[in-house]
């Protein structure tokens, strides 16, 4: 997170720090389980996990990724984001936090958030390749 307020920017719904050019994603976070809270209280504690899922890759993920082709992250980042995906499996499974999240991504037809951001920056930059080629 970045320490100086005075001097963040705006773009793309993403708050850049300073002249670094560090994404600060404590916002999209905030976003993102805010709609994941909603979507939980909505469905009830009996629900289907699957539908569940569904939900939340439809509504809460677009939102924790919009913007992502612009993001410069650190290590610090993509754990805090990887955490509020991961948790996110964790809840609706209601597994322990000590468990690992990748064999219910698998079984969710879901990949981690990291492959996800890598998959969004490729698509962006075959689109810019195949802008600039035509």
């Amino acid at each position: 997170m970045c320490q100086c307020h005075t001097c963040n920017w705006l773009y793309l719904g993403v708050h850049f720090c300073c002249n670094t050019g560090i994404t600060d994603l404590s916002d999209i976070c905030r976003k993102f389980y805010g709609q994941f809270n909603i979507i939980l209280s909505v469905l009830g504690k009996c629900s289907n996990e699957m539908a569940a899922v569904h939900l939340i890759k439809t509504y809460c993920l677009p939102t924790l990724m919009y913007g992502c082709e612009t993001w410069t992250l650190t290590d610090n980042s993509l754990h805090t984001i990887s955490v509020a995906w991961n948790n996110c499996f964790r809840r609706i499974f209601k597994c322990c936090w000590r468990e690992s999240t990748k064999p219910l991504q698998f079984f969710c037809k879901t990949m981690s958030i990291a492959h996800l951001i890598d998959q969004q920056k490729m698509i962006f930059l075959a689109k810019k390749y195949r802008k600039a080629v035509c």
